[in-house]
């Protein structure tokens, strides 16, 4: 099986998530804080973050998604992850996601997680385009893709379903000549 690159930055590590993580998958995907703005309803039981896990390591093979833990260097503990999806190949763009413990929010971390990312999407993938889709509410999240030199493109009516519930999001996008010339 391959092997997800590991990036390092000041304060944190992004690795491979393992089946070592699924308690905390599990406590990070039932809080309501967390899910908030994520898009999706709280899993039901640890199986589905095994399941989770699982997934992941099968998307490595096929070229697919791809999820990260992020480590706290001095306490080598998971404090949330990041990834991308949505690829398409042909039109060489995708999205990314992520999500951070509440006791964690407002560090700067997840910017300085998603910076190894963006550089590895754009020249090791070879994306052109990178988005992000954000809930209009989650301006912390917002205030950090704009930091990354993302552009608000316009607001997607009833986009995502969540516990029966649509809401809207605003679109998000990054070019690869817009970061190459940033960082």
């Amino acid at each position: 099986m391959g092997k997800y690159p590991v990036f390092e930055t000041e304060r944190i590590v992004l690795r491979q998530i393992t089946m070592e993580d699924v308690d905390f998958l599990y406590e990070l995907y039932t809080s309501a804080d967390v899910l908030r703005y994520f898009g999706m309803s709280p899993i039901e039981s640890k199986e589905v973050a095994v399941s989770m896990v699982e997934n992941y390591e099968k998307h490595l093979e096929s070229g697919g998604p791809m999820r990260w833990a992020i480590v706290e260097k001095h306490s080598n503990n998971m404090i949330g992850t990041c990834g991308f999806h949505g690829i398409s190949k042909a039109y060489k763009r995708c999205e990314i996601g992520y999500d951070l413990s509440p006791d964690h929010w407002g560090k700067g971390i997840m910017g300085e997680a998603l910076s190894p990312l963006l550089s590895y999407l754009f020249t090791d993938k070879e994306m052109n385009r990178v988005g992000a889709v954000i809930v209009p509410y989650n301006k912390a999240s917002s205030r950090v893709v704009e930091k990354l030199g993302f552009k608000q493109e316009g607001l997607l009516r009833e986009y995502i379903l969540q516990d029966d519930q649509v809401y809207d999001a605003y679109m998000y996008s990054l070019l690869k000549k817009e970061w190459l010339s940033e960082f």
